[in-house]
């Protein structure tokens, strides 16, 4: 029920796109940071065929159809709207940011982190201070470009809450604790006496998440709030996430065994094409042709929940990865 303790805390479950941002940070720096053999083209083929033929297509049927996936044709109404979601320029326009695809955003934020990595491990080879450094030179570039735009009274940047909450220049710092993790993962000389990580980084992520449902008053979610903020971007991937990846690297637990099954790793596999699912157009499709005797048997939620799944992995083998090889292929 709307208002309640368990809503309340499930509402807060926007984490995972910083769960999302710390496990690229991580990744990104794990397999680029040295710069060995770094070739930025292929770099930059490898990304672009990750992201952006599935996103291309499920953008372009979300300006096709409606949500009642009626023809629509918005891309020929508003062609500008369309072109700034398909290269991911929405996601500097506040007032732009849930067209399209509303989740979305996130991916502009994500090819920021792209462009920028390489130049953050050539700045750490130089020295690791820049670790420190080079975030509060993106907070600061993120807070300038508010000021311009609020001078210049344009929806570009917008607002700090929306730096803060919706732009690479506000959510650096989830990056850069991936990185962090990295490059202490990389070095493994040294490990720690205590042994479980893993579970204390699942409480903490618990506890920070129910932190942000307490504090939210009569906002949305918690993250409206400066504390939330703070919550969300500091505490939750550098006390919560961090340790819980940490977790797995270094240990054997039960989470561990169950994330290395087949299952979990095809999950994983098709967990893009998920996010780009559960809200918009694609889960308006599969409730559209969702077999009605199903409802017999499943409730609501738990039907969508289990219909995202098998539409994502479908959609993984039948164009996904089949469109991700012919383009690094084609393109390198």
């Amino acid at each position: 029920m709307k208002g309640s303790v368990v809503y309340d805390f499930f509402a807060e479950f926007h984490v995972g796109v910083t769960i999302f941002f710390v496990l690229s940070g991580f990744l990104i720096a794990y397999r680029y940071s040295d710069l060995t053999n770094f070739s930025f083209r292929k770099y930059m083929v490898n990304r672009f065929a990750r992201i952006y033929p599935m996103y291309f297509i499920i953008t372009t049927l979300a300006f096709l159809f409606d949500i009642n996936l009626s023809l629509d044709f918005e891309f020929l109404k508003t062609p500008t709207l369309y072109l700034f979601n398909i290269s991911f320029i929405k996601g500097f326009y506040s007032g732009h940011k849930f067209t399209g695809i509303p989740q979305g955003w996130s991916l502009t934020v994500e090819e920021c982190f792209y462009i920028f990595a390489p130049l953050i491990f050539f700045c750490l080879r130089k020295s690791m201070n820049f670790l420190i450094i080079f975030p509060i030179i993106l907070y600061s570039i993120g807070v300038c470009m508010v000021k311009i735009s609020q001078i210049l009274s344009t929806s570009f940047f917008g607002s700090y809450d929306f730096m803060f909450i919706y732009t690479f220049f506000g959510r650096c710092a989830e990056f850069f604790i991936g990185i962090i993790l990295a490059v202490i993962f990389k070095k493994g000389n040294r490990r720690p006496s205590f042994k479980h990580f893993t579970y204390t980084g699942i409480f903490l992520m618990i506890f920070f998440i129910y932190l942000l449902s307490a504090i939210k008053g009569n906002n949305d979610t918690g993250i409206r709030l400066p504390l939330g903020k703070v919550i969300n971007t500091f505490f939750l991937p550098l006390f919560g996430i961090a340790t819980f990846f940490y977790g797995l690297l270094t240990e054997k637990t039960i989470v561990s065994r169950i994330l290395e099954t087949k299952l979990f790793v095809l999950l994983g596999k098709s967990s893009y094409i998920f996010y780009l699912a559960h809200m918009g157009i694609v889960s308006a499709i599969m409730w559209r042709f969702m077999p009605n005797f199903l409802f017999f048997f499943f409730p609501g939620y738990i039907l969508g929940f289990l219909g995202l799944i098998v539409t994502s992995i479908v959609l993984f083998y039948c164009i996904e990865e089949p469109l991700n090889n012919f383009l690094r292929k084609k393109l390198a």
